[in-house]
């Protein structure tokens, strides 16, 4: 009987019984690694380097909060000045957008960058909010990376009661 030494556990496994027999479970162990590349070809292919997710559009973290008499919505939009940021109360709710980008032109060609990943960024948000939103009011202020957003609530719609006469 031949023995070898498997390469990943170490373990001493004998995938010939002599010269014209073969083991059964020498076929799991080519089975093990045929799998085994597969899933490592397969994990490769959903893990990008930082330099291919540069025209990804990210999603900027919130919190929706509820305060009584209007909702706050908080971003984390690091970064970016107003005027590359849109915000759009519509039908379906709020949408906070922007991008940025780096002028290249007004860049020093001896700036001593030796890489350079933080040249263009795009982002999108949309934040289901409830009917009763005053969108005349909205009011949105950006603070040290941190955008606030807040939408007063409309009055509840009256409920009154109708006496109704019978014919």
């Amino acid at each position: 009987m031949i023995r070898r030494k498997d390469r990943r556990e170490g373990l001493v496994t004998s995938d010939y019984w002599g010269p014209s027999m073969v083991s059964p479970w020498s076929l799991l162990t080519d089975m093990d690694r045929i799998f085994d590349d597969f899933r490592s070809e397969w994990e490769t292919m959903f893990v990008m380097p930082q330099t291919m997710t540069t025209d990804m559009v990210r999603q900027p973290l919130i919190d929706l909060v509820d305060n009584g008499k209007d909702f706050l919505v908080t971003a984390e939009i690091p970064g970016i000045k107003k005027d590359d940021l849109r915000i759009e109360v519509t039908e379906r709710g709020l949408e906070i957008s922007g991008e940025t980008q780096v002028d290249e032109k007004k860049e020093d060609k001896e700036s001593g960058y030796i890489r350079r990943e933080r040249r263009f960024s795009k982002f999108y948000r949309s934040v289901p909010l409830p009917e009763n939103v005053r969108m005349d009011k909205v009011e949105a202020e950006l603070k040290d990376g941190v955008l606030s957003v807040r939408l007063p609530k409309a009055a509840p719609p009256e409920k009154k009661a109708r006496k109704v006469a019978i014919k």
